[in-house]
């Protein structure tokens, strides 16, 4: 029911934008979306269930300007939330009922509503696209062609960089590289003797448009000699990669690096295309995993995958840590020497949960008058934005700080005390295993390969992802943590590292399934590659 305040109508304290009073649920994903607030306690979580079937905890803290101009509740500026969930189409249309329930700090719940849903039968898969014969093979090394989505500084594209030029410095590739955005890596790959071809836009709204411009791609590799294709992210911006593979009869290998559902992957591609994809990954020869709990998301590839924690070089991590003066770096940050410094490294949006994070530490601030939290990597996007709001309007605001984008993230891992990690997805975040690379114990959500990598109170601490309270707990427990516990857990947290992430063990082992995937492509009549 709604309440007016000073002549103004207000909105409700929970309410759905999406679904529709009846939805029909589509092409494998579902969304939910809509605000949530109490009148005495914040929101702690929101989940979903269709029929029942859990579809999980939805993402928190997401800004709602349109409901605090209409509500009074201090958080209602933050009170929005979105569920995504995957599921596989029924082989016939069905009927159920998708709930969404909020649960307060304070244990309160609520049902947000009960929405009939008509699940859409399963479409047809698409053709693959008409065979290239390729040239012979040639050159030393295996000639690889990689697809990447970007040549940015993001941990998949980084990933990419580092393990292709220990692999050619092994002699174990001569690679090409095909990127669909350019961006730094570019001129590292070129420096190291990598070609790069930049793909431009691709049509991702149009079947016919995009098969037409996979088509130019193929033609363009044809002849050249290539014996494997790496398909490096699973998204539409490398999905030429495994269509070229299958134009030219060349086996894929997909580097999987999204811990999502396989219904999420494509979802919003345009008519036709999201089963074209579909289709590209069923056919992979293989596909690689830096986390077992992502390779159980795609049971399809079971017996054509395998888990392998990637390689991390460590020697940039080592050129600043090996004489870091602590001191004199918190004094050029404007970091006081006595602070008790939590850090957060990465892009701020919304699946790395940056607002639910200050939002916990306003929580726990009180109880840890030393503790301050920094945010590494804002920009002038809408996330930041509504994070930098939240922070101006916290009582503990000035405890808090966004540091922009910089190549210097090293320098601030070196200065702080702990490094958190609140992000409902993860595969295996870079910034978790450089923090652990200098000894920093890491606060993180347990989801997917941070779980498998971290062990709660050996060298790091877990807490339940999507879940306010929980997260807050993480944050008294890690403030609250003595000297000698932060020095155990970070030896321990080094020494994984340095025995589960070597670059160069990495490599070979990727060496040893590229040469293996090529050898079992290769027909009888046509022996031995060369």
């Amino acid at each position: 029911m709604l309440r007016r305040n000073r002549g103004k109508e207000l909105l409700p304290w929970d309410s759905l934008d999406h679904p529709p009073a009846r939805f029909r649920f589509e092409a494998g994903v579902i969304v939910a979306s809509g605000w949530a607030l109490f009148e005495d306690s914040p929101v702690a979580k929101v989940e979903g269930w269709l029929g029942d079937v859990s579809l999980g905890k939805a993402r928190l803290g997401l800004p709602r300007p349109d409901v605090a101009a209409l509500h009074p509740a201090p958080e209602a500026t933050v009170c929005g939330f979105e569920l995504r969930a995957g599921i596989e189409p029924p082989q016939a249309d069905a009927e159920t009922e998708l709930r969404i329930v909020a649960t307060s700090l304070a244990g309160e719940e609520r049902e947000l509503g009960a929405v009939p849903v008509t699940l859409a039968a399963a479409a047809k898969r698409v053709p693959r696209p008409p065979r290239i014969d390729p040239s012979s093979p040639g050159g030393s090394g295996l000639r690889l062609l990689a697809f990447s989505n970007v040549l940015t500084l993001g941990g998949a594209a980084l990933h990419l960089d580092e393990l292709l030029r220990e692999m050619q410095r092994q002699g174990r590739v001569a690679p090409t590289v095909v990127t669909a955005i350019d961006g730094p890596l570019r001129g590292d790959l070129e420096a190291a003797g990598v070609p790069v071809h930049l793909l431009g836009p691709l049509p991702l709204d149009d079947l016919d448009a995009y098969l037409d411009r996979a088509e130019e791609i193929a033609a363009w590799a044809a002849g050249k000699g290539f014996e494997l294709v790496l398909v490096n992210t699973a998204t539409a911006l490398t999905l030429p990669g495994a269509d070229v593979g299958r134009a030219l009869g060349l086996p894929v290998v997909w580097s999987i690096h999204e811990s999502f559902p396989p219904a999420l992957l494509w979802d919003g591609l345009g008519p036709g295309l999201r089963e074209h994809a579909e289709s590209a990954l069923a056919e992979a020869a293989f596909a690689v995993f830096e986390a077992e709990a992502t390779r159980r998301l795609y049971p399809a590839l079971a017996e054509r995958s395998a888990t392998i924690p990637y390689g991390l070089d460590l020697a940039p991590i080592e050129a600043v840590r090996v004489g870091f003066d602590r001191d004199r770096t918190r004094r050029e940050l404007g970091i006081a020497a006595d602070a008790d410094l939590a850090i957060c490294v990465g892009t701020v949006e919304p699946r790395k949960a940056q607002l639910q994070l200050a939002r916990a530490f306003d929580l726990v601030a009180e109880r840890h008058p030393r503790a301050q939290l920094a945010f590494v990597g804002s920009d002038e996007g809408a996330s930041s934005a509504a994070l930098a709001a939240w922070i101006a309007s916290s009582p503990h605001g000035e405890r808090m700080r966004l540091v922009p984008r910089t190549p210097e993230v090293q320098r601030w891992v070196g200065a702080a005390d702990l490094l958190i990690c609140a992000s409902d997805v993860e595969s295996l975040p870079r910034s978790v295993l450089e923090a652990m690379a200098w000894e920093k114990p890491v606060l993180a959500t347990a989801v997917f390969g941070l779980a498998e990598t971290i062990e709660h109170g050996v060298n790091g601490w877990l807490c339940e992802p999507g879940d306010l309270g929980a997260l807050a707990a993480g944050l008294d427990l890690a403030f609250g943590s003595d000297a000698e516990t932060r020095r155990r857990i970070g030896s321990a947290a080094r020494e994984l590292v340095l025995s589960r992430h070597d670059l160069g063990s990495y490599a070979r082992l990727i060496g040893d399934l590229f040469d293996s995937t090529v050898t079992a492509s290769i027909p009888p009549e046509r022996g031995e590659r060369r």
